[in-house]
């Protein structure tokens, strides 16, 4: 039996680097995204982490208690009446803004979802 001589085809494109910024031209491999300088992971940027607000989840609340102590607290979800205990320690200020059924960030949006659609079939 005969075995064909199969010779792979060399595929070889002009690619443009993905790098934010670079833009250069480079031959290369079909699935290749970076030319030579920043196919080396430190040459890369970095992505920077988005920086969320304390205060978007969080109370800060400013006290001098030497003891813990049960302080209530209402909900600062609109349309939520609910009062909640949170144990407050001494030298924290940072507590939490909701209650333990919206503490949630899917229940926080799904409780806002129910409230709009009950004000509209008002």
């Amino acid at each position: 039996m005969q075995l064909p001589k199969y010779k792979k085809k060399k595929r070889i494109k002009l690619k443009v680097c993905q790098e934010p910024g670079c833009g250069r031209e480079f031959w290369g491999h079909p699935i290749a995204k970076y030319c030579d300088l920043h196919r080396d992971i430190k040459q890369r940027q970095k992505p920077k982490k988005e920086i969320e607000n304390i205060e978007a989840k969080n109370i800060i609340f400013r006290h001098n208690y030497t003891e813990v102590m049960d302080l209530s607290f209402k909900c600062c979800l609109d349309h939520c009446d609910f009062d909640f205990t949170v144990k407050v320690f001494p030298k924290q200020f940072v507590y939490p803004r909701f209650c333990m059924e919206h503490r949630n960030d899917f229940k926080r949006a799904n409780f806002i979802r129910i409230m709009n659609k009950k004000n509209r079939d008002d």
